[in-house]
């Protein structure tokens, strides 16, 4: 019996013994009965899915003259969209991606460098492509193609060994053509967050430390040179260092943030009474509205957040140092690694820890895209905790 829950890190076929047909078979999926998603991970997406649902709609009140349950209509359809996804891909068998990671990739990268030619713009900037009725923004799409060709890449025989520069080298080159794709973009932070995915994900894997420090270093004076070099990047460093020296021009969003967060208080002022959401603080529904939390529920509410998202990421972790194979620890530890980056700097730009940058709090930002991405990304996750040797809770 102990035999059979030895875990083999060697490769995919190691599960054979646990799915009974896999997406070998007809491109579908089924597992025996007794291999459950795992309790702990999914009430703690579903959980964040409502009450990300409840802020954007209290966050929303000020915009929605017309009809006040436009946004959360949409945003809620959007959500059972994810749910949809979600579900489809906590069924299918992860190993799928492995086997089609270099075509999953290639066509990610393809809408990347289509983005500048027919991409269409919003907020100033160029990051969508409209396919019929749907607006795809294909660095969402990005972060998780990385995951699986990395994945894929790491856990094979041949390019696992990061010791030698060789096999680095691989790994360099995609990161640098990601990284190209999102300049011609001017997306700096959703370069820098891929990139810092890709190199959280070799270093998991054994790069040698000079490497991770080179990596982190050439990051940072990278990132730093395009913000010094971009007029209104270079702004808004200027205003982040000194927020109050410019409160009604470039320091607006920042400061009033901060006065959200501040007069939230211990508890709040109460669900549906953030004054800062009525004209004072510009994307209340996307990038700051963890302010609105942290206003209408306080310290409380904003620690509450913050530990479900780390419970979240830590009970993706365990699952993912328990997969069956090196695939499936990648795979999953590349995902959770997307959602605490994300929280992290969105959170750390709210509370003027990190300079204004264009990043969504996943589940409570509005936004499609990223919104059923993520929820497909987590499903993976799940599918993952299917096969996983520890015990389900």
């Amino acid at each position: 019996m102990e035999a059979r829950r030895t875990v083999n890190r060697t490769g995919s076929r190691s599960v054979k013994d646990t799915i009974v047909t896999g997406a070998r078979k007809n491109f579908i999926w089924r597992v025996k009965r007794n291999q459950r998603v795992d309790f702990m991970l999914f009430v703690l997406v579903i959980g964040l899915l409502c009450f990300g649902l409840i802020m954007l709609f209290s966050a929303s009140q000020s915009t929605t003259r017309d009809n006040i349950y436009s946004i959360i209509i949409r945003q809620a359809t959007l959500a059972l969209l994810g749910l949809v996804g979600m579900f489809f891909a906590s069924r299918l068998d992860y190993h799928v991606y492995k086997r089609h990671c270099k075509v999953i990739f290639g066509v990610v990268m393809v809408l990347m460098f289509a983005v500048p030619v027919w991409g269409m713009a919003s907020h100033g900037a160029t990051r969508q492509i409209e396919i019929g009725p749907i607006n795809l923004q294909p660095s969402e799409l990005c972060k998780f193609a990385l995951v699986i060709y990395m994945a894929a890449l790491l856990s094979g025989k041949k390019h696992s060994d990061l010791s030698k520069p060789k096999n680095v080298t691989r790994y360099l080159v995609i990161l640098v053509i990601i990284a190209l794709a999102c300049f011609f973009q001017s997306h700096l932070s959703a370069m820098l967050l891929i990139l810092a995915v890709g190199g959280i994900m070799l270093f998991v894997a054994g790069l040698p430390k000079i490497w991770v420090i080179s990596m982190g270093a050439l990051m940072a004076v990278g990132g730093t040179a395009l913000a010094v070099l971009e007029p209104y990047r270079f702004r808004r460093l200027l205003i982040f260092l000194h927020p109050f020296s410019d409160v009604r021009g470039d320091g607006w969003q920042i400061v009033n943030s901060l006065y959200a967060v501040g007069s939230g208080g211990l508890l709040g002022v109460g669900f549906g009474q953030s004054r800062q959401k009525y004209g004072y603080l510009p994307e209340a529904l996307n990038d700051y509205i963890y302010a609105i939390v942290c206003e209408e529920l306080g310290f409380v509410g904003g620690i509450f957040v913050l530990l479900l998202f780390a419970a979240l990421v830590i009970r993706g972790s365990q699952i993912s140092f328990a997969a069956r194979d090196n695939f499936g620890t990648y795979l999953g530890f590349g995902i959770v690694t997307i959602v605490a980056l994300q929280v992290l700097i969105n959170v750390g730009v709210v509370l003027s820890v990190l300079p204004s940058t264009g990043m969504q709090l996943p589940f409570f930002s509005s936004g499609g895209t990223s919104l059923i991405i993520m929820m497909y990304g987590l499903g993976i996750l799940m599918n993952i905790s299917r096969t996983s040797t520890q015990n389900k809770i």
